[in-house]
């Protein structure tokens, strides 16, 4: 597969991905105050949780497809993870949501992947526990972090010189605005 080809079969799979995965339900914006309004209109925290669960198995499972299928060192193309930082922020402009990665248990390949607060130090150990998820929920806020695989491809960046092709985790953290209590 040409290169051209492959990367648009990649972007043609995170758009995909993420409009199944979209907080809007379909309904298009017409104009910014109709988008401000979706962005201040606050879940409850299941809806909140419903919400983060099915956000992060639409990233996880993209982000294992892209890089496992149309993925290679030597083509020149960026790492699928960090294409997503551009879908990132879309999200976060959109919807108010935030993401972000999080180095569970190989090294940070960006220092932005290190945990920023108590609560993500938390989940790191939570993870590395052997619990899939981690959620708090606090002063308008709900936070969840769920374990993102690394198989024996990333590893070779993300664990040189290992041992083992034993899978690792990293984590996605996701950050939603909900109504208070």
């Amino acid at each position: 597969m040409s290169r051209f080809k492959r990367s648009a079969h990649v972007a043609f799979l995170i758009v995909a991905g993420l409009a199944f995965a979209s907080f809007n339900s379909g309904a298009t914006m017409s104009d910014e105050s109709e988008k401000a309004a979706a962005i201040t209109s606050r879940p409850s925290v299941d809806e909140a949780r419903q919400r983060a669960k099915l956000l992060h198995g639409m990233i996880h499972d993209t982000l294992q497809i892209v890089h496992s299928r149309y993925f290679r060192e030597d083509d020149g193309l960026p790492i699928p993870a960090a294409v997503f930082k551009q879908v990132f922020q879309w999200v976060d402009e959109r919807d108010g949501v935030e993401l972000h990665w999080l180095a569970v248990d190989t090294r940070a390949m960006n220092i932005d992947h290190k945990p920023r607060n108590e609560f993500e130090k938390e989940a790191v150990k939570v993870l590395v526990s052997g619990k899939e998820e981690h959620e708090r929920a606090e002063d308008g806020v709900y936070r969840h972090v769920g374990v993102v695989t690394l198989g024996a491809d990333c590893l070779k960046c993300h664990l040189p010189g290992r041992s083992s092709n034993k899978s690792r985790q990293a984590g996605l953290v996701i950050t939603i605005p909900i109504e208070k209590n």
